[in-house]
């Protein structure tokens, strides 16, 4: 009887050990099952960390990229600025100039247009100087009774006997000769028909 009933009290402490053992054992796994749990979570974030720098670093490599990309636009663009204002100052140089020698032309030519006008009024002169253009005196002849009607009122006027003669009868049309200029070059008359070359 002892030793059945120490064998009772072994077995009902083996049992309570068991069921400690046990108990211990759940816990014992539930933690691993946590700490399974917590490391899948850590590397769910670690994965989460590493794909978020791989985008930071990509999305500043695009700003990089955009901002070389924006420097060599600005630069595109002060450089055609630059071409531009000087085409536009080179094109108000050529107007200007252009403007410039329209008027000096036009003041050159009224001033050779002067000088040819006088020189040719002086040749004129000079050629009258030289070779004068004579006219006879006139000659009247006596005249006989003449009337006179204010109003034309049908009377008839006695006409002069013997008619006067044309002042330029005897006279010839004497023919100017062309002065040369300095270079050799023929001057025309002013009372020419032929117009001086240019």
């Amino acid at each position: 009887m002892v030793a059945v009933r120490r064998a009772q009290e072994m077995q009902q402490k083996a049992e309570k050990r068991a069921r400690k053992f046990r108990k211990q054992a759940r816990l014992l796994e539930q933690a691993q099952k946590d700490r399974n749990d917590w490391k899948d979570i850590a590397e769910y974030r670690r994965r989460q960390r590493v794909k978020a720098i791989r985008e930071r670093d990509h999305k500043q490599d695009q700003m990089s990229q955009l901002a070389r990309e924006r420097e060599t636009v600005q630069e595109r663009l002060v450089q055609i600025t630059r071409e531009r204002d000087t085409t536009l100052r080179v094109t108000e140089n050529r107007r200007r100039a252009w403007e410039m020698h329209r008027i000096q032309s036009f003041e050159r030519e009224n001033y050779l247009q002067d000088q040819t006008e006088a020189a040719l009024v002086e040749i004129h002169r000079l050629n009258n100087l030289l070779h004068p253009i004579l006219r006879p005196t006139p000659v009247y002849l006596e005249v006989g009774p003449q009337v006179i009607v204010a109003d034309n009122d049908g009377m008839e006027v006695d006409e002069p006997a013997v008619a006067a003669p044309p002042l330029h009868e005897d006279v010839e049309d004497e023919e100017l000769e062309p002065v040369s200029d300095e270079d050799g070059e023929a001057i025309f008359d002013t009372d020419s028909d032929d117009e001086p070359g240019v």
